[in-house]
Parts: structure tokens; C-alpha cells; sequence
């Protein structure tokens, strides 16, 4: 080879780690340096424990607060930004000033809400010059019309998904890559979890500081808020007689049954706690179908009702009655509970069957599951689903339906008390 052409190609290299290392050499804010602050995100705080920001947040909108917790910057993320892994956002000096902390505040959804049809979250104090503590998200209700005041979300179409800051974490520069203009950057990995006692660990800080002239790398932790679940209604037939064994009087259909879940979850802070005790919310079936399965000879024929609902943030609050920490509560419990309640109604009959829903999902987890603390399952988890097997000792759903001998929540099975509509 050439001893120029080795020359030349020696200098050449030289001088590109000169350029690479020349932002480790001085601390001057220099234009083709990394400086300001550069916000990745994550979503790994759920049951699989894996980011899954990338496959499906559909929009996020990061607010940043100075120190006085005034919002003074606000970028929006979405489309072809959010198809990759370690996409992130850029302050520069100029949007951000160095040498001040800031605090950042995440909020994402999985689709465009304004656009779409059904309940929406709505954001307000999200203006800039607002404070953080005036941040709040509202879902949408009807005007009351319940008889005990309460107010239903619409049930035109699934919810969107919300996902609220969990925590600020802070990655060494030396963790990203070293590059003049980042392609794409390491999120850190939360570590965020609930004590036995309540209590929270977690590797994240509250406010970040930015240094003049040098990156600060930050990711925001997400927690998604709006929960999914299934319901199915299932009979529990026993042969007595021929007649009796094929009767379709021993179905159950889903528009024989209104299921409801109530809570007062309708408003979250910028701190994403239940901030509006006092606004009840009833949650309804978005869809609802009967399936059928049509027996021959000795084989039963069967029908099992379906719900799927949607529902926001779902917070088990300390036990405040007798029995309500219980999965079965009777009516009187019912009207004291402060927890959310699912409501299973027979319309023939107009009895209730009431259930503590925080404690009927925490009781789900396995065996893994079970060193979360409950509200931790709560909040990881967001895909639920319950098989409820109502058993008719006499086959005859009008005069009387048992509730139980088994509540089952798939993969398991818990046994409870017996309840009936009479």
C-alpha cells in the first residue's frame, strides 16, 4: 500500500476521535457537542417486566417544570418517533437554561383521543406558566342520572389507554452512546416497587439538574392507568332428568344480567393519585355477547355470558368497614365500601351480587406475582379477566342462582361463600 495513502488515512482517524473526544476535553457549549437534556422512556413497570413503550404508546407529551414548579417547556412525541426502540427528546440551553433543576411529567395514549369515539381523558393546568400542582386529568362522564348520583362513562368504545409519569431516572453519559448527535439512547431500568408496609423503593429522583456545557441523560418511567377486563357467566349444570338436563331454561345469556363496576376514580393529579373522592363513576360493558355450545345425546348444551369493560386507575384503599376487605360483601357492605365494586345485577329477580374488585384481582397473582405488593399488582398488571360459575341446585334460574362454589380467576381458582338471587 501507498505510504501516503496510510499517512493520510492515519491522520484522518486521528482527527475524528479528536472530534469524537473533543466534548469530554472542554466544557464549552459548542454546537456539534451533546449538550442540554435528552429525555428517553420506558415502560417496564408491568407484569412481563420488558419495555413495551415502543409497541404501545401511541403519543406522549413531556411537560417540564422549573423550580418553582412552573411549566415552562412542553414537546409532543408521536408517529414514526415512537417506532423505535430508544427514541428520546432533545432540550437545548436555549429551551432549557443549565445550571437549574427541572421537574418532567409524562403523559401518553395509545391513540388520538379528541378524534375518537367515547369517554376521553381530559387534561387541564397543562398551560404553560401553570403550576404542577393545578395538573389534572379528568375522565369524561354524562350528567348524573343514577338514583344514588352517581354518573356513568360512556360505553360507545373501549377506553384509551393512559399511561402517567412513574418516576424521573438519571443515566450516566457514559452509559449512552458517544456519538455527536444520538441516533437513539439506553433507557435506564426502573426500580420501583412497594414495600409489605406500604412503603416505596425506587431509583428515581424528583428534579434533574442540568450543567452548562454537558448532556444530562433522563428517562421518564411510565405507569399505565387504564385497565381492561373480562368477565364471563357460566352455569354449573347437574343431571336430575332428561327434560331438565337439555332445558334452555338452564342458560345463561348476557342480556339477562347488568354488570357494573363502581368507583370514585373520575380525576388524577400531577402525582397520578385519586384527587376527586366525591365524583362516582359507573362503568358498564363496552361490548356484551352470549356464546353457545350445543350438546348431543349426553353432552349438555351450554350458553356463557360475556363482558368486557374498561376502567380507569384502581386503587385498593385501607379497609374503612367491617368485611370489606373481603372478595363477597354483603348489601350492607356494599352501600359502606370504599373500595371499587363490581356489581353483577339479574335483572328477573333484581338481586345483587357485590365484590371488592382491588381484593378479588390481588388475590389473583401467582406465586411469582405474590412478592408485589398488592397495589404494585394493581399497577403492573392491566389485562384481567374472571370466570364466574353460578351453580342452580334446582336448574332454575328464575327462582334461584348460586354465585360461587368457585370464583375463577384464570389461571386459578379461589373458593368463596355462597351467594344467591332469589
Amino acid at each position: 500500500m501507498n505510504v501516503r495513502l496510510i499517512i493520510q488515512k492515519g491522520f484522518v482517524a486521528v482527527l475524528a476521535a479528536m472530534a469524537l473526544s473533543s466534548c469530554d476535553w472542554f466544557h464549552e457549549d459548542l454546537d456539534d457537542c451533546p449538550t442540554g437534556l435528552y429525555v428517553n422512556f420506558v415502560y417496564d413497570y408491568n407484569i412481563q417486566q420488558a419495555d413495551m413503550f415502543k409497541d404501545h404508546v401511541g403519543g406522549l407529551t413531556l411537560y417540564v417544570y422549573d423550580e418553582s414548579d412552573r411549566l415552562v417547556a412542553t414537546k409532543f412525541m408521536g408517529g414514526s418517533q415512537l417506532s423505535k426502540y430508544g427514541s428520546y427528546m432533545h432540550f437545548s440551553e436555549q429551551e432549557l437554561a443549565p445550571d437549574h433543576s427541572y421537574r418532567l411529567m409524562a403523559v401518553a395514549f395509545q391513540r388520538d383521543m379528541l378524534t375518537s369515539t367515547g369517554a376521553k381523558y381530559q387534561l387541564t393546568g397543562n398551560n404553560t406558566g401553570n403550576q404542577w400542582k393545578d395538573f389534572f386529568i379528568n375522565l369524561d362522564h354524562n350528567a348524573t342520572r343514577h338514583p344514588a348520583h352517581y354518573s356513568y362513562v360512556s360505553n360507545d368504545a373501549p377506553l384509551d389507554t393512559l399511561w402517567h409519569t412513574l418516576t424521573t431516572l438519571i443515566s450516566p453519559a457514559k452509559d449512552q452512546p458517544v456519538q455527536l448527535a444520538p441516533v437513539s439512547l439506553n433507557p435506564a431500568k426502573t426500580e420501583y416497587s412497594w414495600q409489605r408496609d406500604g412503603s416505596i423503593t425506587t431509583n428515581g429522583v424528583e428534579r434533574v439538574s442540568l450543567v452548562k456545557g454537558e448532556p444530562t441523560y433522563a428517562t421518564v418511567s411510565l405507569i399505565r392507568d387504564t385497565k381492561h377486563l373480562n368477565i364471563s357467566l357460566r352455569v354449573l349444570n347437574y343431571y336430575i332428568d332428561e327434560q331438565t338436563f337439555k332445558s334452555e331454561d338452564n342458560m345463561v345469556l348476557h342480556e339477562d344480567y347488568t354488570v357494573e363496576i363502581i368507583d370514585n376514580n373520575s380525576q388524577l393529579d400531577c402525582q397520578n393519585n385519586l384527587s376527586n373522592p366525591n365524583d362516582t363513576l359507573i362503568y358498564t360493558p363496552y361490548h356484551e355477547w352470549t356464546t353457545s355450545f350445543v350438546g348431543t345425546d349426553d353432552v349438555a348444551t351450554e350458553r356463557a355470558a360475556h363482558y368486557d369493560l374498561m376502567f380507569n386507575r384502581l386503587l385498593y384503599k385501607n379497609a374503612s368497614v367491617e368485611n370489606d376487605q373481603y372478595a363477597v360483601l354483603n348489601e350492607a357492605d356494599i352501600a359502606k365500601s370504599k373500595n371499587a365494586l363490581l356489581i353483577i345485577r339479574n335483572k328477573k329477580t333484581g338481586k345483587i351480587f357485590g365484590m371488592n374488585l382491588p381484593y378479588l384481582l390481588s388475590s389473583g397473582r401467582t406465586y411469582q406475582e405474590r412478592y408485589y405488593h398488592y397495589q404494585e399488582y394493581l399497577d403492573r398488571e392491566y389485562d384481567y379477566r374472571l370466570q364466574f360459575i353460578f351453580r342452580g341446585e334446582d336448574m332454575n334460574p328464575i327462582i334461584e342462582y348460586f354465585i360461587g362454589e368457585h370464583v375463577h380467576i384464570i389461571p386459578w381458582a379461589v373458593r368463596s361463600q355462597h351467594e344467591s338471587f332469589e
